[in-house]
């Protein structure tokens, strides 16, 4: 299986966060409630490398195979 399928959910995350920093969707540009600041995204972005490299490296899924047939892309 190719790992960008094998790990969508997780590269799903990373791609997120960074959207929100190209599109500017951080608290210090909006000031709105709720939005993240660019330090929580930046913790958000390390946080979930390191958890898709731990899956790589051992070789884990957080879905059983079975059930990325199901969900949706």
């Amino acid at each position: 299986m190719d790992i960008s399928k094998r790990y969508r959910i997780e590269l799903n995350k990373i791609s997120n966060h960074l959207a929100d920093l190209e599109r500017g969707h951080t608290y210090e540009l909006t000031k709105t409630s709720g939005t993240p600041s660019c330090a929580t995204l930046a913790q958000h972005l390390k946080e979930d490398i390191v958890a898709l490299l731990n899956l790589i490296q051992n070789d884990k899924q957080v879905y059983p195979k079975k059930m990325l047939c199901v969900l949706p892309m």
